[in-house]
């Protein structure tokens, strides 16, 4: 049973599953929510792995022919998953997921998340080729941080949409760098991923230093809040590290790391704004995501 499990959850990328969950946790922590209300933010994180789970299985539907060249080992081009069977698996899901974010009580998670699931779709059916394709795969996570602010009115208001602009800019630099995963000797696009990530860092930095512009600002909060900036520069000397190596060694086993070094970053870039704003007790219970997300990762493959 376990060893026929083992394709579906590299197909849906099981690891970065829990990051997406991070992502809504964060934004409903944003927004002034609180932990004990899990039956509102329970199903923005489910959906949240939902949807991501459908688009990683619809990525690999999409991308099934050229696999077969680059990565003959993924499941559908080694026929240990159907692809009709992940087409179903991505379909489903994409229905599913806006559903089950409607059952936080809130009808703008519903238009978020079902936009999210459009934008999700088409990155899959082609945008991705193209040189929007970064941009757009930014723009997926920016929609799963602002889904967890859809109980909030006009999703949290300008810092928060910094917060999320800021959250896909460093998801382009990622979905960059990936360009080149099955590549040896380019450095073009670690180059320009690299400095993607570095200016998004530079505007979530700025975002973590406003916590009294968030809504219902927590009282007591440092004007410089140390502990979140900390996070995020520990972020920015890990991401740098990894990317560094990656141009001066640029084989796809390492530039394979280096995009799963930014992938895991994404937990702790949750955890560094939500330490910021709400205090570290908050951010542990999105650090807590991080430990599975970690362990799945030597596991199973996240790229």
């Amino acid at each position: 049973m376990t060893r026929s499990l083992i394709p579906l959850l590299q197909l849906i990328r099981l690891p970065n599953v829990l990051t997406a969950a991070a992502d809504s946790l964060a934004g409903w922590l944003l927004g002034g929510g609180s932990l004990g209300e899990a039956g509102r933010w329970a199903p923005l994180a489910i959906a949240s792995m939902v949807l991501y789970a459908a688009g990683m299985a619809l990525n690999d539907v999409f991308d099934a022919e050229i696999d077969r060249q680059e990565r003959p080992g993924r499941p559908i081009p080694s026929g240990r998953v159907a692809r009709s069977f992940a087409g179903g698996v991505g379909t489903i899901g994409l229905v599913v997921g806006p559903l089950v974010a409607w059952l936080s009580g809130s009808f703008i998670s519903l238009i978020v998340a079902g936009v999210l699931a459009a934008v999700i779709l088409a990155y899959d059916a082609g945008l991705k080729r193209t040189v929007l394709g970064p941009g757009v795969m930014g723009a997926c996570r920016g929609l799963n941080l602002l889904l967890g602010l859809t109980h909030t009115q006009a999703l949290g208001g300008p810092v928060t949409w910094l917060a999320a602009a800021m959250y896909g800019l460093f998801v382009c630099g990622i979905t960059w760098i990936s360009r080149s995963e099955t590549e040896s000797g380019r450095t073009g696009n670690l180059l320009v991923g690299l400095t993607v990530q570095d200016l998004a860092l530079i505007g979530l930095m700025a975002a973590a230093l406003q916590p009294g512009k968030y809504p219902n600002p927590l009282p007591g909060r440092p004007l410089i809040p140390l502990e979140g900036l900390l996070v995020l520069a520990l972020v920015a000397l890990a991401v740098n590290l990894a990317a560094t190596r990656a141009i001066y060694q640029p084989v796809p086993a390492v530039i394979q790391k280096t995009v799963k070094t930014g992938i895991l970053a994404l937990v702790w870039i949750d955890v560094g704004l939500v330490a910021a704003v709400r205090g570290p007790q908050a951010a542990a219970a999105i650090a807590g995501l991080w430990v599975p997300a970690y362990l799945l990762g030597r596991w199973l493959y996240s790229t």
